[in-house]
């Protein structure tokens, strides 16, 4: 059972290193985007982990891919997509846009299917245009 669990998890990170590398850059998605900066903080309800805050500054150069893993390493199937919500806020001209989001992947390596991570996100997200594309 251990190596099937471990199998999963390799997939899980090949699935999301192909993912990252076939994305666009930020350039080439958002023209208009000269920086994107994330905030992120982690809020166990049940206390009994603490993660550290995490900041991801991307330029004009940068993937755009915005789907961050569970920072939980025993998640499976979790994390966060911030895609739909980044594209909502360019396509509204949105500066800042904050809000949270809770991880439904699975937390048990041995009980999946019975027990849902539901970690919290906390997200804050700031863009700076480039000022001679966004007239």
């Amino acid at each position: 059972m251990v190596q099937k669990s471990t199998d999963n998890y390799r997939q899980e990170r090949e699935t999301r290193r192909r993912a990252y590398m076939t994305a666009p850059s930020l350039k080439q998605q958002f023209p208009t985007v000269e920086q994107l900066v994330l905030e992120l903080i982690f809020a166990d309800s049940s206390g009994t982990a603490k993660h550290s805050p995490q900041t991801h500054t991307y330029g004009p150069a940068a993937r755009a891919y915005f789907d961050v893993p569970c920072p939980f390493s025993s998640c499976l199937g979790g994390g966060f997509d911030l895609s739909r919500i980044i594209s909502d806020m360019l396509s509204r001209r949105m500066r800042t846009v904050a809000g949270q989001l809770h991880c439904h992947g699975w937390q048990d390596r041995g009980r999946i299917g019975e027990r849902r991570c539901l970690l919290e996100l906390q997200y804050r997200i700031t863009v700076g245009y480039d000022a001679l594309l966004d007239a």
